[in-house]
């Protein structure tokens, strides 16, 4: 699913638990009659499911920063740690990323072959560039700010603050590496 779409679903799946949960009165106690309590709210179902103990990453389970390198024609390092307490699987695919909301500030994959999947915890860190520029004119839209998650489909990205502003024409990323040397986003 495109960043974008993302983005726009997760305010309406927000929108939809908050209003299922006033709905429900966020109640555990039982029902009259029954012996048995009520299934637990859907926040206490989705808090439940993070991956603590393993399982596929979602963002919620890593910190981002950001970087700018020169190297390569430049471009930017995104690195990802595993909260404390977190241990779960990066998956070694391209980054999920974007510029904006616009489907042209998607980031594309600027290598042809998946990578290993990555285990994250403790010190670990996963290493992913950006080119934001990898269109053949000059100019494009310029941007402050990289919004990131961890897979497709994870609808809780994050918005990071770019170390310089970014002209973006048709950007590319790398997969996730444990080596940042190997994050280096090159143009065909």
């Amino acid at each position: 699913m495109p960043l974008r779409i993302r983005r726009s679903a997760a305010s309406l799946v927000l929108a939809t638990s908050i209003l299922a949960l006033a709905a429900t009165g966020c109640s555990s106690e039982t029902t009259a009659g029954a012996d048995a309590p009520s299934s637990p709210s859907r926040s206490a179902q989705i808090e439940s499911a993070t991956p603590e103990a393993g399982g596929v990453c979602a963002t919620g389970d890593l910190s981002f920063t950001v970087s700018e390198e020169s190297h390569a024609g430049g471009y930017y390092l995104v690195t990802a740690t595993a909260k404390p307490g977190v241990t779960c699987t990066l998956e070694g695919r391209t980054i999920e990323a974007g510029f904006g909301s616009a489907v042209s500030g998607d980031v594309m994959p600027s290598e042809q072959a998946e990578g290993d999947p990555i285990t994250m915890t403790g010190s670990t860190k996963a290493y992913a560039g950006v080119n934001p520029h990898s269109g053949p004119q000059e100019g494009g839209v310029q941007f402050e700010e990289i919004i990131v998650s961890a897979h497709e489909g994870d609808m809780d990205p994050v918005s990071l603050k770019l170390p310089s502003t970014a002209e973006v024409d048709q950007p590319i990323g790398t997969n996730w590496h444990t080596d940042a040397a190997k994050a280096v986003p090159f143009t065909s």
